[in-house]
């Protein structure tokens, strides 16, 4: 078993596509409830389509080495398939905190590790930095090109790659409580968040050759009083929500008519790719628009 993990007593679970699974719970996640939300990081061997060439080490040695060193699994991300021969083996994301005496929490969030990988192929083990905003629930992956992700093939001695990566994403994560801090201090006119949340409307849209269903405005529109204000991390955070979670009504009509077809909403951004690439995304953006206003 983990070290220093409570049994999970409730547990949000968001299922999406073919059998795919998101589940969270701040206070930590047992070993029963990852093998029962997520069974591929506990696959008993790698996919048929690896070579010998390929290291099989099951996820679940990994987070129990890297329990040892304090960290704990607070959310499990798991990607459907229509492959049946891949449904034990496909990409997972896992979010992970250090417990202990070591500083987590940066203002209104908490400070955490994001572990992905898989057991066919579709990626390597990979370590991410992220921010979990306690407010809206949401959970940021802060990665601003290679060098704030750091990917471990699956040769030699993982575990103890992984656990060296994990400390070196933490000694690197100033440099992410640096910018949110600056976030926090740069003021945008509504004409400015307007055009942040148009630019990161057409990341999350025209990146699958669709048409944005929505204006700006509804995307960072406030969900909640802590969430008014008009600083580029807020602004950065509503439009991160607006866009990963969906909810945004809008109508669907005819292009040639304008007649109405229908009243949609649109989706949440649940699987592990999309999720992870579009808040990357996002965070580059923002770090730019810091960039921009500094100058």
């Amino acid at each position: 078993m983990f070290h220093d993990i409570r049994t999970v007593q409730t547990a949000r679970i968001t299922r999406f596509g073919s059998g795919a699974v998101v589940v969270r719970n701040n206070g930590g996640l047992d070993e029963a409830a990852l093998r029962s939300a997520a069974p591929t990081v506990f696959a008993e061997d790698k996919h048929s389509s690896r070579s010998d060439k390929y290291t099989y080490i099951p996820t679940v040695e990994v987070l129990r080495g890297l329990g040892r060193e304090g960290f704990l699994p607070v959310e499990v991300r798991v990607g459907g398939t229509r492959d049946e021969e891949k449904r034990g083996y496909t990409k997972h994301l896992l979010r992970l905190r250090r417990m202990g005496d070591a500083p987590t929490r940066v203002g209104d969030s908490s400070r955490e590790l994001v572990l992905l990988n898989s057991h066919d192929g579709t990626s390597s083990y990979q370590l991410m930095s992220g921010l979990f905003r306690l407010i809206c629930s949401n959970g940021l992956v802060c990665a601003d090109g290679d060098a704030q992700i750091l990917k471990i093939p699956h040769k030699g001695d993982i575990v103890q790659q992984v656990i060296d990566g994990a400390y070196r994403i933490v000694d690197a994560s100033e440099e992410v409580d640096r910018i949110a801090a600056e976030m926090k201090q740069i003021e945008l006119r509504p004409a400015e968040q307007d055009a942040f949340a148009e630019a990161a409307a057409e990341l999350r849209w025209n990146g699958e050759g669709q048409r944005v269903p929505v204006e700006p405005r509804q995307i960072h529109a406030p969900r909640r009083r802590e969430d008014v204000g008009n600083s580029l991390w807020l602004a950065f955070n509503r439009t991160q929500e607006g866009l990963i979670r969906g909810g945004i009504d809008y109508q669907q009509r005819n292009p040639e008519t304008g007649r109405l077809i229908a009243r949609r909403q649109t989706r949440p951004v649940q699987g592990v790719d999309g999720n992870t690439a579009l808040n990357r995304a996002l965070w580059v953006l923002a770090n730019r628009m810091a960039e921009l206003k500094a100058a």
